[in-house]
């Protein structure tokens, strides 16, 4: 049985030096936090949830509800893919 973690996008209050907006995904697997980050600006104060779910699979993960926007943030239930 897979166990459920959350993932958290969200926007870096520490952008990188060429670029204005930092997105960083994290994923709070148990006592692991898995992060992935890249440069792009939520669209129309969202983010592209084709993105994320792109994301959170490159980490070896996959969404299993919708995703949910609360305070310039998104929410996710993930799991892990087996194998990975």
């Amino acid at each position: 049985m897979n166990s459920h973690c959350v993932a958290i996008c969200q926007l870096s209050n520490q952008p990188q030096e060429d670029f204005d907006v930092n997105t960083e995904l994290l994923i709070l697997d148990g006592p692991d936090v898995h992060v992935s980050t890249w440069d792009a600006e939520p669209r129309d104060g969202g983010f592209d949830e084709h993105v994320l779910n792109d994301r959170v699979d490159a980490l070896g993960f996959m969404v299993v509800n919708d995703w949910a926007f609360l305070d310039g943030k998104a929410y996710a239930v993930v799991e892990r893919r087996s194998g990975t």
